[in-house]
């Protein structure tokens, strides 16, 4: 896949002599499908995590990522002690650690914990030219009973973007399409041969997939913006703020799309030592250049923006961090 050999052209610049080693600690990062964005982050972040602290000649951290459904089960795995990390949307990893919404009856996971915020998860809906006309989120009041994939099972994108639905006034989000659940290459295939009529590609910007299908099917589709009146509606006193992909970042796309997007987080469980989280932040910061070349998401990365929309405790390594960096860290985001 291009991302990889992009990483492994990375990693030449970035290695370092080791030592002989005194001890190693292996973590796991939960990522999500790899047609999708969490995947190559998840990855880039694993590799820059081997190349750095991996070739300590002491206290040797590694880390290695595996394939998962997105936010909803990287949350239950970081909780059930089956992965150290994970990324997730803002929405799931506060509905987790309460254990309200879709984590109603599992009980709050309260053993989750925050590193930062790390990219963004946009809002990208692709539909016909013919399903609309209007080239707004209002056009999906139009395509009641449309075929669609708005995320796998039980992942992030879908239970957001169910969510989404119903804020905006359709009563019943998941029968107002005819769902089905794949992952995003998949989607995006099944868009382009025309077995699907609109698809739903909450993910970092850019996302393969996206650029899949617009490629493909280039001056035949749109991918929807907000109405400033939807926008304010779905920003206001909620984690989603509003966000503009550039023009020209997929093919076909002549004109800003304004949307909307909430923070991805890399999460970790309260069992990992302070000084693995604290030097694992430090090292993606000092390093943000490496991870953008291994994906564009990461430009939306800094320290300015690293606790912007997180409701759980920071992991203390992470909090430690940040106030070297001169954040203030407000108390509702300081673990007992």
């Amino acid at each position: 896949m291009k991302f990889t050999a992009t990483i492994m052209a990375a990693a030449l610049g970035l290695a370092v002599a080791g030592g002989a080693q005194a001890e190693t600690r292996d973590y796991l990062i939960g990522t999500g499908g790899s047609g999708g964005t969490f995947y190559p982050v998840g990855v880039g972040i694993a590799t820059l995590v081997k190349l750095k602290l991996g070739t300590r000649q002491e206290e040797q951290v590694n880390m290695s990522a595996i394939t998962s459904q997105g936010s909803f089960d990287n949350v239950n795995m970081i909780a059930d002690g089956r992965v150290d990390f994970g990324i997730a949307q803002s929405l799931n990893t506060d509905w987790g650690y309460r254990g309200v919404g879709d984590f109603e009856g599992t009980g709050p996971k309260e053993n989750l914990r925050a590193v930062g915020a790390i990219m963004f998860n946009t809002k990208m809906f692709i539909a016909p030219n013919e399903l609309a006309p209007t080239g707004t989120m209002d056009d999906l009041f139009e395509m009641e009973g449309k075929r669609v994939v708005l995320g796998q099972q039980n992942s992030g994108g879908l239970l957001s973007f169910n969510e989404f639905l119903s804020n905006i006034g359709i009563d019943d989000p998941e029968s107002f399409f005819q769902q089905s659940h794949v992952g995003f290459q998949q989607r995006a295939e099944a868009f382009i041969n025309g077995t699907l009529d609109a698809i739903n590609l909450t993910s970092g910007v850019p996302n393969a997939a996206a650029t899949m299908a617009m490629a493909a099917l280039e001056g035949r589709v749109t991918m929807l913006s907000f109405s400033p009146e939807m926008r304010e509606q779905m920003t206001t006193g909620t984690v989603w703020g509003p966000y503009t992909i550039p023009a020209g970042t997929y093919p076909g796309q002549n004109a800003p799309v304004e949307t909307i997007a909430q923070p991805n987080l890399l999460l970790v469980g309260d069992h990992v030592p302070e000084q693995d989280v604290y030097d694992i932040t430090k090292v993606m910061y000092e390093n943000v250049p490496f991870l953008t070349s291994v994906h564009g998401s990461f430009a939306d990365m800094s320290i300015e923006s690293a606790i912007g929309g997180i409701t759980i405790p920071l992991h203390p390594g992470a909090a430690r961090f940040y106030r070297e960096q001169g954040l203030d860290i407000p108390d509702h985001l300081i673990a007992e």
